[in-house]
């Protein structure tokens, strides 16, 4: 299905992309729920859903790569939703667990949750990491002013 107007022949963005959001959004949530109703631990379960998110976004990109390219920073954006997507939830998870195991005096239990589990990579490696890959990319994009070819 072709979403440009006849008139400018430009893409509807908000018809790519707000599926796109929506649907990582909830891929995330799922994620997240499962890595709560299995302890908390980041383990087998939420890792390989984490990869199964990570192949569809990379599915859904590549199967509409020329329609983003028609969006100007249309790629940029599909990168900062999967970034903002799946880094957001597990910082937010993380936050809220810390919170509550912190809360009854265990601080340094909470430290030892977030610093010696693979919370760390989750969180805080990721976010690094990962980060700068989209400030690269936007940067890149702004040179281009907005289109990728």
């Amino acid at each position: 299905m072709d979403t440009t107007t006849a008139s400018s022949g430009t893409l509807n963005a908000r018809s790519l992309l707000l599926p796109y959001l929506l649907a990582l959004v909830a891929a995330m949530a799922l994620v997240q729920a499962v890595i709560a109703l299995t302890g908390g631990g980041i383990g087998v379960a939420g890792g390989a859903l984490t990869a199964a998110v990570a192949a569809g976004t990379a599915a859904w990109i590549w199967r509409n790569y020329r329609r983003l390219t028609r969006i100007r920073f249309g790629l940029a954006i599909a990168h900062v939703i999967a970034f903002l997507a799946v880094t957001a939830s597990f910082n937010l998870h993380a936050v809220i667990r810390l919170f509550a195991l912190g809360s009854d005096g265990t601080e340094a239990q909470a430290a030892q949750e977030l610093l010696a589990t693979p919370w760390f990579g989750a969180t805080l490696l990721m976010s690094a990491v990962w980060g700068t890959g989209v400030l690269i990319h936007l940067a890149g994009s702004v040179l281009g002013r907005g289109w990728e070819d």
